[in-house]
């Protein structure tokens, strides 16, 4: 009987999962500790009263103010361009940010802080890179340099590895 590569590929798969249930307990390990550090900012986010988005964009806003357009959030934070449309207007209906277009192009927005905004960025991100750096300082230089080579090696593996997966053309 002759098998297609998807057989043999899932059949290699089920092997590799039954053959190694170390590497299973080490990715769901991996993924709780992602998860944790998720609602570690859900959480601070939450306590403000803001959405994780809106901790992102006041984040970014804390070194960029005025530097950072609509499409540079999405695509240096990895959201949805609908997501931070909707962010960035729940937002400016808060008073925390205004919208000034860049020169030429009335679509590409700059964003700024208001007063208010800069006042909630010094209650929120002020202490929160404060907290980010106290628990960086808490692994050695040597783990400090590792640490950010190998997320960025492991997500790009994981992006590569999912981007193979077969999926509906519909489905997001």
């Amino acid at each position: 009987m002759k098998q297609t590569m998807k057989q043999i590929e899932e059949q290699n798969r089920n092997q590799n999962s039954k053959l190694n249930p170390r590497l299973n307990q080490k990715l769901e390990a991996v993924n709780q500790v992602y998860e944790m550090i998720d609602d570690i900012y859900d959480s601070y986010a939450g306590s403000f009263g803001i959405t994780d988005a809106e901790l992102w964009v006041l984040y970014a806003l804390f070194e960029h103010n005025g530097d950072y357009l609509q499409t540079d959030i999405c695509r240096q934070w990895y959201y949805s361009l609908q997501t931070i449309h909707t962010t960035i207007k729940n937002m400016e209906k808060k008073g925390f940010i205004t919208l000034i277009c860049q020169p030429g192009n009335k679509k590409n927005k700059y964003i700024h802080l208001t007063e208010a905004g800069e006042k909630i960025m010094e209650e929120i991100a002020v202490p929160l890179t404060e907290a980010e750096k106290e628990a960086f300082s808490a692994l050695t230089q040597e783990e400090q340099d590792l640490l950010l080579p190998l997320l960025q090696k492991h997500a790009n593996a994981l992006k590569a590895a999912v981007e193979k997966i077969h999926r509906p053309k519909d489905a997001h």
